[in-house]
């Protein structure tokens, strides 16, 4: 019976390879009698992905052919459209960064509304509109693939930008690819139920739209969901399904893939014969596709040898597998360290064009104000002629004006150095206690140690042994305020570095009295006047929590400097909110923390007059 199956695959993968080929043939033929650049265009971009799943080097030259076509027509949605399907072959031929150009300018077309009709697809505006969401949908997906070598979560984020377009277009297949992928990444988040849900929604949305393109696919991501969680049989059957479907479709990676899944059950099922035959098909197909993980068909091999104890062969094979693998990983290392180094200059790109952006609107702002005070400045003229009062008032405008540029100046300076400045004077006190009581204590040590030599002259050894416990325990007080001074150090360090991103067990309750205190002591040592009532009420069952400490205690100490800065404005304005004095006014700050179910609530509350509506946008 496994022949029977063996010799109908075979059977399969060679008729679908030359329906393929002939089919290819033909587009060979259509695009050297083609009339215009519109049909070769279309009929490139056919070629290319022909060969997508199999020979991407040839797809990459079709993507090439069709590229240089849109360029010189100045069609930049069919640029997006080629430079989408190049940046997916590349991806898969192991050239990442180069992929991730192709996808980073792809994006920057598609996005724009206005070169919905630069394209050959000429229609109506609603049918040009959803071409480009189309075209866009695909970007992102396709990014998404390549994010997967370095960041899943940017993975998932594109996935769900190709999800959200796809349900503005009602487009059920592409919500089947997006369902695919996503459970492809639950897979090896090794989230089962969610993968095999996510695969079941893609076989249905792949059945109904009748796209067998990737349904193979589906059937073998869910034979490997199936085989984890220990249903062979049910994996086994759709295996062998995605063989048979794939095959037929040209889709060779996914067979080579699959034929590598069922050498891995019948080694699990210790069918030496089945395992090895499987392996080396996958193999074969890998090496003729000049793509694929050879590592993992060699190490079938080395163990399916190795059920009957082959040495000869185990050798070999084992260290085909060892020198495949170390290639591809060195390979694979290259790859995503140039894919991170072209991702990371991508976002130093964004950020010093969103700094720039920024930039221009506070000139425009700055011009527009000049603008108005312009204005101002040539009415007064005017009316300088006919009232001398009015010059007046022109001069304490541009008085105003000068102060407020001054000022502005200063603020400047100010905020840049306020953060640094109030947190060293925190520290400064916040050492100056331990170290007080270092310094009091050694000198009182020094004293008992006099004392002690005299005591021992005298030949009183009692009292030398009363003075020695109390030297210990001074030592020990010593000790707990150098560490406590060493704590304190080492905590604003951390502060002040750039977050490792790596969660680690804190004390939350104790994170947020440091910077209470901290962030205290950093206004008194600006305003020797400043003053206000702390108060804490920590929860003390909370514990230590899982979380990135210099992140969360950069937003308590915000927190807490604003709460105090609000409630010393509120003491130092000269009248309250409902018109009277300020007089009796206690500035108080307070910080609690509570624990309530699998959360933890830190709330930090002030007296003060509140946030001003204008700047609680910001």
């Amino acid at each position: 019976m496994k022949t029977c199956m063996n010799i109908m695959c075979l059977l399969i993968v060679s008729l679908s390879v030359s329906a393929k080929q002939s089919a290819s043939d033909s587009l060979q033929r259509r695009f050297l009698n083609a009339a215009n650049d519109s049909s070769r265009f279309h009929l490139l971009i056919q070629l290319g992905s022909a060969y997508q799943e199999t020979y991407r080097d040839s797809a990459v030259l079709y993507f090439d052919k069709a590229l240089a076509i849109a360029r010189k027509n100045n069609h930049r949605l069919d640029v997006a459209n080629a430079l989408d399907n190049k940046g997916y072959a590349l991806m898969h031929m192991g050239r990442f960064a180069q992929s991730l150009q192709c996808f980073l300018e792809a994006i920057k077309l598609a996005e724009d509304p206005e070169n919905e009709f630069k394209t050959f697809y000429q229609t109506n505006k609603q049918k040009a509109r959803e071409n480009r969401l189309l075209i866009l949908a695909n970007i992102h997906h396709d990014w998404g693939h390549l994010m997967g070598r370095i960041n899943v979560d940017e993975q998932i984020h594109h996935y769900r930008q190709t999800e959200t377009i796809a349900k503005e277009l009602k487009d059920t297949n592409m919500l089947g690819f997006v369902n695919m992928n996503l459970g492809h990444v639950y897979l090896a988040k090794a989230r089962y139920d969610t993968a095999l849900v996510m695969e079941k929604n893609a076989e249905r949305m792949f059945t109904q739209t009748k796209d067998m393109r990737y349904l193979g696919l589906v059937y073998s991501l869910m034979g490997e969901i199936y085989f984890t969680r220990n249903e062979k049989q049910k994996g086994l059957a759709c295996i062998q399904k995605a063989i048979l479907i794939s095959s037929r479709e040209n889709n060779l990676a996914t067979v080579n893939h699959s034929y590598l899944s069922l050498s891995r059950y019948f080694l699990e099922e210790k069918n030496k014969d089945s395992c090895l035959y499987y392996a080396r098909k996958g193999i074969i197909g890998f090496k003729a596709m000049q793509a694929g993980d050879l590592a993992k068909g060699y190490s079938l091999m080395y163990k399916g040898f190795k059920l009957v104890n082959n040495t000869d062969s185990i050798l070999k094979y084992q260290e085909l597998a060892l020198t495949e693998s170390d290639s591809a990983n060195k390979k694979n290392l290259t790859n995503i360290t140039e894919l991170q180094k072209s991702s990371f200059a991508e976002q130093q790109r964004l950020q010093v064009l969103e700094q720039e952006k920024l930039e221009s609107d506070y000139r425009m702002r700055n011009f527009g104000m000049l603008g108005i005070l312009g204005i101002f400045v040539v009415g007064g003229l005017l009316l300088y002629r006919n009232n001398k009062q009015e010059q007046k008032a022109k001069q304490k405008i541009e008085k105003a004006y000068a102060d407020l540029k001054s000022t502005q100046a200063q603020l400047i300076q100010s905020e840049k150095m306020a953060s640094l400045g109030e947190l060293t004077a925190g520290i400064a006190h916040e050492i100056q206690n331990p170290l007080n009581f270092i310094n009091n204590f050694s000198e009182l040590n020094s004293e008992l140690i006099e004392e002690m030599n005299e005591e021992l002259e005298k030949g009183n050894y009692e009292e030398v042994k009363s003075l020695a416990a109390d030297l210990n325990e001074n030592e020990q007080k010593i000790l707990h305020h150098g560490k406590r001074a060493d704590a304190i150090v080492k905590g604003m360090l951390q502060h002040s570095r750039s977050s490792s991103g790596k969660k680690e067990p804190t004390d939350i309750n104790a994170l947020a009295d440091e910077y209470l205190r901290l962030a205290y002591h950093g206004l008194r040592a600006k305003d020797k006047t400043f003053n206000a009532k702390m108060e804490t009420d920590f929860d003390e069952s909370i514990g230590k929590v899982n979380v990135i400490p210099q992140d969360i205690g950069r937003v308590i100490l915000n927190l807490i400097t604003n709460a105090f800065y609000v409630v010393d404005e509120k003491k130092k304005s000269p009248l309250a909110p409902e018109g009277g004095t300020n007089a009796g006014y206690e500035p108080m700050v307070s910080v609690s923390t509570k624990k309530m179910g699998d959360q933890v609530v830190i709330r930090v509350k002030d007296n003060g007059n509140g946030i001003p509506e204008k700047v609680r946008e910001k």
